[in-house]
């Protein structure tokens, strides 16, 4: 049983090798868990306008969007959900979460804008999954709300669960079977907490329809070339090179100004330089306690902390745990 049937693509131009790679390595990252329960994730900004379309079976349908945003429709149901504005303006958007009931099979799409950045996680789970795992009644307000189609219940995830679905997002390399457990361990997490969310609230119907995003005129638009030179300064951005670089440097690097710099790149990735930075090295650092067994003190240099009291409030609060929990964690 398929979630959703392979996307037809209908880009707003001749699709371009960037837009074919894309998809490519999005049909990579779909994985099928067992049957009933499917997961897909993504880290990545479109690279020109399209729209994907396909046919879903019925059953429960999770996303979680931990930054960026993204335009979806479910049948004629059309949601935008954009992770939630911060209250310090240096800080990430806080992550947004929907459980949406498909009682009967229907036609999901997707809108693509070039430059919008998403980094999120859905799963989908099937009627006879959760049937063969809770029984024929597995809850009251869950019952209820499988049976509503196209209902939609929204939550602010858990600090617990935003650190799960990152971990999805960037899986360590391990072979095929501990991969497989690896992805399939933290799913489970997602659906319980959505559904555990769900047992909370009495159903009620869907929503109206939210209202769709600004037209794509309104955003910066990047040239090719511009495009270019920031996929180049994403990539730098990642290597040890960039550790110490200021941001005039940096501009420098990528051949432009640092106002420039910033405003191009925020286009492209939905964050800033520094932020990017920040966010790559805490997922440096979790991944070597994760799988290097680092201490604490030496994760917090590869985070470029010279403090590691001042690294584990910065991981406490990112990953919402504290960094020696994370240690020889798969």
């Amino acid at each position: 049983m398929s979630v959703v049937s392979p996307l037809h693509v209908q880009p707003s131009a001749p699709p371009t090798e960037g837009m074919q790679s894309s998809l490519q390595r999005h049909l990579q990252r779909v994985r099928v868990l067992r049957p009933g329960l499917h997961l897909h994730a993504d880290d990545a900004a479109d690279v020109q306008d399209f729209t994907a379309s396909g046919d879903m079976d019925a059953g429960l349908r999770i996303v979680l969007l931990l930054e960026g945003s993204v335009d979806v429709s479910y049948g004629p149901r059309r949601v935008a959900l954009s992770s939630a504005a911060s209250q310090r303006a240096h800080e990430p958007g806080l992550p947004r979460a929907l459980l949406v009931s498909v009682a009967e099979p229907e036609r999901f799409e997707r809108r693509g804008r070039r430059g919008a950045y998403a980094r999120r996680v859905s799963v989908g789970v099937g009627g006879e999954w959760l049937e063969q795992v809770a029984g024929p009644s597995a809850s009251d307000a869950i019952d209820a709300f499988r049976r509503q189609h196209l209902a939609m219940h929204h939550w602010q995830p858990s600090a617990r669960i935003a650190a799960v679905a990152e971990q999805i997002t960037r899986a360590p390399d391990l072979s095929p079977l501990l991969l497989h457990l690896y992805l399939e361990s933290r799913a489970l997490e997602l659906v319980g907490e959505a559904l555990g969310s769900l047992s909370q609230h009495a159903p009620g119907p869907a929503p109206a329809p939210a209202p769709a995003p600004a037209p794509a005129a309104a955003t910066l638009r990047l040239l090719p070339h511009e495009h270019q030179r920031m996929r180049a300064l994403h990539a730098f951005l990642q290597t040890d090179g960039a550790m110490d670089m200021s941001l005039d440097a940096l501009a420098r690097q990528a051949g432009t100004n640092a106002n420039t710099l910033q405003r191009h790149f925020r286009a492209v990735y939905g964050t800033t330089v520094f932020d990017f930075v920040r966010e790559h090295r805490l997922q440096r650092a979790r991944q070597a306690l994760e799988q290097d067994g680092l201490t604490v003190g030496q994760a917090a240099l590869v985070a470029g902390y010279n403090s590691a009291a001042n690294f584990a409030t910065a991981y406490r609060k990112r990953f919402g745990m504290p960094p020696k929990l994370a240690r020889g964690r798969i």
